[in-house]
């Protein structure tokens, strides 16, 4: 059976890319901070920035899948030595072992914030990089490392951009965790500015198939692709609106001046929509999952969870507010 790593594995899309591993019968070692609660799962507690912890977990594994990082431009705000260390270290650290464990291939998961305000949109894979935020720059570096890698070294690779992925369980740091959270909650959707900025959403599940055809398809070897869903673009006042009628809790939007939020003009991306020609011709990837059939699973499972969701938007919002006072 072959074995793959996943570092980052009790994270966001780190549990979702691991349950699509095993279900297409791959062993899989998870290496994260902390504990991955998944059946089948090999867990290993450790970090990025400690080279045995890596070499424990990737023992026997022929494929990396490296997702352990400081997500998101909030983070990377008031974080910004942890991001860039993180990141841009631990990325090398991964792919030092990588060469010296004779890994056969790295997929290592990007993010759209690499593209910075685009040109044009939709983004394609050779649009420039003008990363605005420390997250988006440490991302940047880590494709040039594993490049680089390849290189000097010949470890093949697959690179995935990731646009606004969404999920059930997606933690209360995020637009749509936020204003779904909330919606359930009877609680105020902030909208920054006029709610015009432009994003395209794509959900957990599509995103982590897009990820794990990096290793099963050998197309993508050396190779960097957008995995998101160029279907449906949508504003953020358009969304809260959907989000609203959907949880049926009217009357919850909140406009907030961008010089009153914890944005900024300067760093705020506009418009965020994905070219996913490339990955649907190479991969054979298209985003299954449509806007209203996530939205409505989400809420669905959030309405039904309400206890836990309190708890989230309580513990998410307390260590924003630490992040904030330093």
């Amino acid at each position: 059976m072959t074995k793959v790593l996943v570092t980052g594995g009790s994270g966001f899309v780190g549990r979702a890319a691991i349950k699509n591993l095993l279900q297409k019968e791959f062993a899989v070692n998870a290496l994260d901070m902390y504990e991955v609660d998944i059946p089948g799962v090999n867990n290993i507690q450790g970090s990025v920035l400690n080279a045995a912890d890596i070499n424990r977990a990737m023992a026997g594994c022929e494929y990396v899948v490296h997702l352990a990082a400081v997500l998101g431009v909030s983070k990377s705000t008031y974080m910004p030595m942890e991001c860039l260390d993180v990141n841009i270290i631990g990325t090398r650290n991964i792919l030092k072992a990588c060469v010296e464990n004779k890994v056969k291939k790295i997929v290592f998961s990007s993010s759209s914030e690499v593209y910075g305000e685009p040109d044009k949109i939709p983004i394609s894979e050779d649009d420039p990089l003008q990363p605005k935020s420390e997250y988006g720059h440490s991302k940047v570096v880590g494709e040039e490392y594993v490049k680089a890698c390849k290189k000097q070294f010949d470890l093949d690779y697959t690179i995935v951009r990731y646009f606004n992925v969404y999920g059930p369980d997606q933690a209360n740091s995020w637009v749509m965790s936020k204003f779904t959270n909330n919606a359930v909650l009877g609680r105020k959707l902030d909208i920054y500015g006029d709610g015009t900025q432009v994003r395209a959403f794509c959900h957990v599940n599509d995103s982590a198939e897009g990820l794990v055809q990096g290793i099963v398809n050998p197309k993508s070897d050396n190779d960097v692709f957008n995995i998101g869903n160029s279907k449906e673009q949508i504003s953020m006042k358009d969304l809260a609106q959907k989000i609203v009628d959907i949880a049926d809790r009217p009357d919850l939007l909140n406009f907030i001046p961008m010089e009153e939020s914890d944005r900024t003009k300067e760093r705020e991306i506009y418009k965020r929509v994905p070219d996913t020609e490339k990955a649907r011709k190479i991969l054979g990837f298209e985003a299954q999952i449509s806007l209203n059939q996530g939205l409505k699973e989400i809420i669905a499972y959030k309405q039904q969870n309400i206890e836990k969701i309190k708890e989230e938007v309580k513990r998410t919002e307390e260590f924003e507010e630490s992040l904030k006072n330093g």
